[in-house]
């Protein structure tokens, strides 16, 4: 059976904050923007949008952008997390406008 759109959001908060682990010792601001999608996401989190077919080609993209920016933390491969970083606050950002949140910004 494939992943809901609220599975897929759990495992990319679980994602999320491996990526906070440690973070703030290589860059403070890619900290503050993990935490900030990570209070937007406990907000959303259990919402009706998640229990419908819309919310699970927006939240996989949010989930495969998490699991990639991991990978790169995990490996130190700062040159691409950075990039990484920025193209999952845009799909989290689309996530959360899709959730109704509309009008929320992250930086």
């Amino acid at each position: 059976m494939p992943q809901s759109g609220q599975e897929m959001l759990e495992e990319s908060i679980t994602n999320c904050q491996s990526i906070v682990d440690g973070l703030s010792s290589v860059n403070e601001a890619w900290k503050a923007s993990i935490n900030e999608i990570l209070g937007k996401f406990d907000e959303i989190s259990g919402t009706f949008f998640f229990k419908t077919m819309p919310s699970v080609p927006a939240t996989r993209t949010v989930m495969r952008d998490s699991t990639s920016a991991l990978e790169l933390k995990t490996s130190e491969d700062w040159d691409g997390f950075g990039p990484a970083i920025e193209q999952l606050i845009k799909s989290s950002q689309n996530v959360i406008e899709k959730a109704g949140m509309k009008g929320v910004t992250l930086t």
